[in-house]
């Protein structure tokens, strides 16, 4: 009778164990699904947000390139000449600071590329604005000439951004598909553990009646 009791207590300990840690499992399975999906969501803003920086580096470059074009058109002014030059060097500042906040997506051989683009934007303005402080700008046949040998030296450049933004995108498409799985993996590793653990507590608390159900007869 004693041995009996002993076994009751010890599965009764046993089976109050695997429901506590089945408890405690499907707690820490909902708390690192969401701080996964949490991280997961932050690197893909991140991603996206590069993209973006990258896209407005590209629509303020082309507004540069836009305020080039009326410098030529209507610098014959000298409030004119001063105002577009104005804004096309403040273009600058916007173009390499949209960079900046896009660089940390870049990494390996793309960290070259972007580089690539970020220093020939650079060159690109120094060899803008040499070309026209030996402008005479009240002069049409010098302001032809100054258009005439930069004409294109901007598309290079043009087609380089379409091509990181691109680039961003497969990493966020790449990024999606790869926590997914990961996703996938990690619940059904818990989901695993978590059926073993209720298995486990079935077993023992079916032992447990049959023990008790023995005793009873075992009593009359």
């Amino acid at each position: 009778m004693k041995n009996h009791i002993n076994t009751q207590i010890k599965l009764m300990a046993i089976v109050i164990f695997f429901i506590l840690l089945t408890g405690l499992s499907a707690i820490y399975l909902m708390d690192a699904v969401q701080r996964s999906e949490n991280t997961s969501s932050q690197q893909q803003q991140e991603l996206l947000i590069a993209a973006f920086e990258i896209e407005e580096a590209h629509t303020q470059f082309k507004i540069q390139v836009q305020e080039w074009k009326n410098l030529l058109l209507r610098g014959r002014n000298p409030d004119d000449f001063q105002h577009y030059l104005a804004s096309f060097n403040l273009q600058t500042t916007e173009v390499q600071q949209h960079l900046a906040k896009a660089k940390f997506a870049f990494k390996e051989d793309w960290a070259g590329k972007f580089d690539e683009l970020s220093n020939n934007h650079k060159r690109l303005i120094e060899t803008y604005l040499t070309a026209q402080s030996k402008t005479k700008f009240d002069d049409p046949s010098s302001v032809q000439a100054l258009d005439n040998s930069l004409r294109g030296i901007d598309r290079p450049m043009d087609l380089l951004f379409p091509k990181l933004t691109h680039y961003l995108s497969e990493l966020v498409k790449n990024k999606l598909i790869e926590d997914n799985h990961l996703h996938a993996a990690t619940h059904h590793q818990h989901v695993w553990w978590i059926t073993f653990c209720v298995s486990i507590s079935i077993i023992l608390m079916i032992a447990l009646y049959w023990i008790s159900f023995k005793k009873a007869i075992i009593s009359k």
